[in-house]
């Protein structure tokens, strides 16, 4: 891999190809393990971030399976199509309607305690910025979620911009610092509404609940932005459309 070898893709698309070119052609054949991550790291001259998504990309595309205890084994010669739904931008994923905007309520600063670490998948004691937020629709008298987003502390400067400009808070970043959104995850859990969220989201104590954790991840992988939105089950529902196609390393995709 040389730098400008493959215009402005990114560097674990550039070793991706590289070691898909490589199952494709039989250089590495189906069962035979891949090198592990520093001789990759040390081969290809890069970050071991770097490898690591260079390995998910195979991964998504079936071309591999990562075994404890053995290592990284080439599953498929070829990559097998899968139902994708495909995005354009990162604001497409989980997309609340147009005339919906934040409210901010409080913000302060925190330390994540065991229970929120494990809920944010972070290091206890590590340091955010807790900005609460209702959601609100100019269409509707009830709020549609009750969002808590943790930042880091660096980008304190945002929250007197949230809902005011009809950007999303990533966004914000974006524009505000320059950040770069490199890959989104979310999780998806039912629940119930607690006595603490009741009040604010007009919504009964303890009735169902759909809980949306996303974790943005910018440069080097780091997590900039968190957030835990909170929705009554009577007022948000999210569809999927999705269509068989081939893995498209152009566009944000979920599987």
């Amino acid at each position: 891999m040389t730098p400008g070898s493959h215009g402005q893709q990114p560097r674990y698309r550039q070793l991706a190809d590289a070691l898909i070119g490589d199952i494709n052609r039989g250089r590495l054949k189906v069962g035979e393990t891949l090198p592990g991550e520093l001789e990759l790291v040390g081969r290809f001259k890069v970050s071991r971030h770097t490898v690591r998504e260079a390995l998910r990309v195979l991964d998504d595309l079936g071309l591999i399976d990562r075994q404890q205890g053995i290592g990284t084994v080439v599953r498929a010669r070829q990559s097998s199509p899968a139902y994708v739904q495909s995005v354009r931008t990162p604001s497409e994923l989980m997309r609340y309607p147009a005339d919906s905007r934040l409210v901010v309520v409080s913000s302060a600063k925190v330390k994540a305690n065991r229970t929120l670490a494990r809920l944010l998948d972070v290091r206890t004691g590590s340091e955010w910025l807790k900005v609460s937020a209702l959601r609100r629709l100019k269409s509707a008298p009830l709020p549609l979620n009750w969002t808590d987003v943790y930042l880091l502390p660096e980008f304190a400067d945002v929250v007197p911009q949230i809902g005011k400009r009809g950007l999303l808070v990533y966004q914000l970043i974006e524009s505000i610092h320059g950040e770069h959104v490199d890959r989104i995850q979310v999780q998806l859990r039912a629940g119930l509404v607690t006595a603490e969220l009741a009040g604010p989201l007009e919504s009964p104590e303890g009735s169902p609940s759909l809980t949306i954790v996303r974790h943005y991840f910018g440069r080097g992988g780091r997590p900039f932005e968190i957030s835990v939105s909170e929705h009554p089950g009577d007022r948000y529902m999210y569809a999927l459309d999705l269509q068989r196609g081939w893995q498209s390393s152009d566009t944000w995709s979920t599987r």
